[in-house]
């Protein structure tokens, strides 16, 4: 709603979508995908359905960013990411899952 203030070259590349992440399907190959603070507001079923739903819809080497009081714990997508930055719960897509 304008209340960000982005380069225009950033702005060019990005796209801003409505998405209904209980019951949507994939939403594109995403680079990165930010999500604060939202799951905490999900059951755990929920949860693991969205982190699923991040995890099919991020390419490898993608990111996913959650809110620091969000984890990829209980959602069966562990083994599907390393740990960027723990604190700041900054997640990157392995290119070849373990």
């Amino acid at each position: 709603y304008d209340s960000v203030i982005m380069e225009q070259r950033l702005k060019r590349n990005i796209v801003f979508a409505d998405h209904d992440l209980a019951t949507d399907q994939v939403f594109g190959e995403m680079h990165v995908i930010l999500c604060r603070n939202v799951l905490i507001y999900f059951d755990r079923a929920l949860q693991a359905r969205v982190i699923r739903l991040f995890s099919d819809s991020l390419d490898m080497g993608g990111y996913l960013c959650l809110g620091t009081k969000e984890s990829l714990r209980f959602s069966g997508q562990e083994e599907t990411f390393d740990v960027i930055n723990t604190p700041l719960r900054i997640f990157r897509k392995r290119q070849f899952p373990h």
